[in-house]
């Protein structure tokens, strides 16, 4: 069922089962949640999502984006139904696409793009503090979520997040790199390894 359809009964429209949130003390919290979904105690829901959201729990991310798309416990708000849902595609969440694609067309352009400017403050941020998955997910928001791909930033990012261990990234650089002439491409390449030299992965140590 597509997260925008109707609330009509437990938790229709949300990943309600604990085995899909991440393997860890917070499925607690995650099963908890989906209870008081269940009960219709959508406010506390939010609060119980909202947290696990924040910790970039994607299942969480994309149930708090449906609670906010639907306006259940919090005013319907699509701008923060965009942002949880967006997140939580880039986390990998496949499941998300509908809710993005359907918001992404609906919100006003300027709306969408300070949410965009939300997520890409959000995930500097976690770079800027040595999260390394965080690169992936601002690669894909240069590449997917743009109104125009921004090949020279997916490029950075994609070869980035590769460099630093992640194969899932090999596909997107190509595919950015494949996107660039010769001389973009060399301009990006200076730009990634000044990037990467002055990044948090840049400058650790290598260990002894």
């Amino acid at each position: 069922m597509k997260a925008a359809a109707p609330l009509l009964a437990l938790c229709a429209g949300l990943l309600c089962s604990a085995a899909l949130a991440q393997e860890s003390a917070d499925d607690t919290a995650f099963a908890a949640a989906t209870e008081a979904v269940r009960a219709h105690d959508f406010a506390h829901a939010i609060s119980l999502f909202q947290p696990l959201a924040e910790k970039d729990m994607a299942d969480a991310q994309y149930n708090l984006a449906v609670l906010y798309r639907l306006g259940r416990g919090f005013p319907q708000n699509f701008n923060e139904a965009y942002y949880w849902s967006a997140l939580a595609v880039l986390g990998d969440g496949a499941y998300a696409a509908d809710m993005v694609d359907e918001l992404g067309g609906a919100l006003p352009p300027k709306d969408r793009e300070t949410v965009i400017d939300k997520i890409k403050t959000r995930l500097s941020a976690q770079i800027d503090a040595g999260d390394v998955a965080a690169t992936r997910k601002l690669a894909r928001l240069f590449m997917e979520l743009l109104e125009e791909p921004d090949y020279p930033e997916a490029y950075l990012w994609f070869s980035i997040c590769y460099a630093l261990g992640n194969n899932a990234c090999e596909e997107g650089r190509d595919e950015a790199a494949g996107e660039l002439e010769a001389e973009a491409l060399s301009a990006a390449q200076e730009k990634t390894a000044a990037t990467f030299a002055a990044s948090a992965f840049g400058r650790a140590k290598p260990q002894e």
